[in-house]
């Protein structure tokens, strides 16, 4: 491929959502939003004091519960595409300028009119999570409200849980100056953090975005220097990170001890809940990635050599891999790699590969380069339009070409569920993964099968083991720094050094003497340990990697048939559980370790494809 292009993606276009920050469309979004949510909070002072004898209503009680109830559903999701769609537009305007004041004061404007949401609908959530099923069959009888079964029945497996309305109001309420704002403060921070670098080529000062884009760079020097600069920069501000972690932390423990008045609730509940898994399917999945330790090991011993080290360094693990023979590929522009993914989804079918280039043309990709971005990438939608948009940086690059076919899978799935009820189209982390790791492997094979000479294809076979690496090491030492915090953190408040040791620990666990050394920081660049939503944002991308080996499985058994059951199996993700969507579309048991060792041989295949083409190269 050409190097002449400029490789850096173009800025994304949500002008058909919002003319600009400041359009009277937005405001008027927002203006009935609140009017919708006092209609809500009307409704939900006629429910409340059903909440407390949800299982002993009368005959009158009941017929009347059920139909406020019904229009409370209706109205509560008017108000929340229309209050999703102003959070979605604001958070994609400080995704890429985080210090843009006017975007933080009117998201502020929009989470504490969520809370008022979530407050006016909480009466309808906790007497449908309380009732009896006499009183729930018919609140779901009417068309319009079937489509909210599955989610109804998840909820009330939290029945145990529940607290009693005024408790449950006052969480919601708190939740605006509580978790919502450290997760603020966090991304605050990342968006404003400068990276003192000492590069080969002089000192610059970037944002941590265009620090992590350097993390790939074929020049150790350059890699080292992003690394050593973003553990620094966060070290200034490790006080305030830790800060952060403790009090989401504290919150989500204190949270679980006023729940635990009928059973006692254990951290990992919340999170496996969210994700529609048992903990005896996450028991599962990671006691088979544990035996898969020495696959990831295999994949780190052999690219330390092609790098020319003994032992790999933490700002290695992107580094692309380095030129071995002879080698045909470059690393693409943004429009390339919008061609080369293309062509690789329109290889499952080709409306995945129109999809694509829908998504390029209506420039709802994001990909620019800036000093105030924030860093990471993400998909997001629009709840109105019902159209995705993907966020990250395009500097060019194997590892910004993946994240590109990931972002793309994640938009992908979103993109098959247009039509369907709103209800009906939230899925949870797991199966989100799916999707995305799909389009990653999707990409990689067509790298792959068309590589042109020995050293395109060590490329392709490092890109693909990598993956290897990070799914069954990275996240997982991940997950198990996450554990360890909570176990301690439920007695003290941990101090910098404390999660520095932590983050240490963990590490040394999963990549044992693969690493020369460790990433004491990690705990705070990284953001998902920061996410005020939601804990464990990790162990659903071991989870989305090894279920989507297993779906990507099927492509050849099921033939012309695959593209069709595939979009089956995307569009049953937002009302399934996960366990149950691998029963009906894999004949598959997630509770049990056979089906994750199955997976796990085909990750072995992509070392072995990766040793041979070492072996081809060298």
């Amino acid at each position: 491929m050409s190097t002449d292009k400029h490789l850096t993606g173009p800025s994304w276009d949500n002008s058909s959502e919002y003319p600009t920050l400041h359009s009277p469309e937005l405001y008027a979004d927002l203006s009935h939003a609140e009017e919708l949510t006092a209609s809500l909070a009307a409704l939900g002072k006629k429910l409340s004091p059903l909440v407390a004898k949800a299982n002993q209503l009368s005959g009158v009680e009941r017929e009347q519960g059920v139909c406020w109830a019904q229009e409370a559903t209706i109205l509560g999701e008017k108000a929340s595409i229309l209050l999703r769609n102003v959070a979605t537009y604001l958070s994609c305007e400080l995704s890429v300028d985080g210090k843009n004041a006017a975007a933080k004061t009117l998201a502020g404007k929009a989470e504490a009119l969520e809370a008022q949401l979530g407050q006016a609908y909480n009466a309808l959530e906790q007497l449908l999570k309380l009732a009896d099923d006499q009183f729930i069959e018919a609140y779901l009888k009417p068309e319009a409200i079937a489509p909210h079964r599955f989610h109804v029945m998840h909820e009330r497996q939290l029945q145990d849980q529940a607290l009693s309305l005024a408790e449950e109001d006052l969480i919601i309420g708190l939740n605006v100056n509580g978790p919502k704002a450290w997760g603020n403060l966090y991304d605050n921070l990342s968006g404003s953090i400068e990276v003192s670098l000492d590069l080969p080529t002089g000192h610059r000062q970037v944002g941590l975005a265009e620090a992590a884009s350097l993390s790939q760079d074929s020049d150790d020097r350059v890699r080292e220097a992003a690394f050593r600069g973003t553990e620094r920069a966060w070290e200034a501000h490790e006080e305030s990170a830790a800060a952060i972690l403790n009090a989401l932390g504290g919150w989500r423990l204190d949270l679980y001890k006023r729940r635990s008045h009928t059973k006692p609730v254990h951290f990992l509940d919340a999170p496996l809940h969210t994700s529609r898994i048992t903990k005896a399917s996450l028991e599962a999945m990671m006691g088979a990635v544990q035996e898969a330790v020495p696959l990831g090991q295999r994949v780190l011993s052999l690219q330390a050599k092609l790098l020319g080290k003994q032992r790999l360094a933490p700002w290695d693990l992107f580094a692309p891999c380095p030129p071995k023979g002879a080698c045909a590929w470059r690393a693409p522009s943004y429009d390339e790699a919008i061609s080369l993914i293309s062509e690789a989804f329109a290889s499952i079918h080709p409306d995945m590969g129109e999809f694509v280039q829908m998504m390029a043309k209506n420039r709802w990709i994001e990909g620019t380069v800036g000093p105030t971005k924030r860093p990471g990438a993400y998909c997001t939608q629009f709840a109105k339009s019902r159209t995705p948009r993907v966020y990250m940086t395009y500097t060019g690059g194997m590892r910004e070409l993946k994240t590109l076919a990931h972002e793309l899978g994640h938009a992908f799935h979103n993109w098959v569920m247009r039509d369907m009820p709103v209800a009906t189209t939230n899925y949870p982390m797991t199966l989100a993964e799916t999707a995305s790791i799909f389009g990653e492997t999707v990409v990689n094979q067509a790298l792959i099968n068309h590589a042109k000479a020995a050293g395109d294809l060590l490329n392709f076979t490092w890109a693909q083991a990598r993956e290897v690496e990070s799914l069954l090491l990275n996240i997982p030492a991940r997950f198990a720094f996450e554990q360890a915090f909570y176990e301690r953190r439920a007695a003290t408040i941990l101090q910098p050094a404390d999660l520095k040791k932590l983050m240490k620990d963990s590490w040394a666990a999963w990549y044992g003497d693969g690493l020369s050394e460790g990433s004491p920081m990690f705990w705070a660049s990284k953001l998902h340990f920061s996410i005020s939503e939601l804990s464990f944002y990790n162990f659903p991308y071991t989870f989305g990697y090894l279920f989507s080996l297993g779906v990507y499985a099927q492509r050849q058994q099921l033939g012309t048939g695959f593209y069709p059951a595939y979009v089956s199996l995307l569009r049953d993700s937002g009302s399934m559980s996960a366990e149950a969507v691998a029963l009906k579309h894999l004949g598959a048991d997630l509770t049990k370790a056979d089906f994750w060792r199955q997976s796990l041989k085909i990750a072995a295949e992509s070392v072995r494809q990766f040793e041979a083409a070492a072996a081809a190269a060298l």
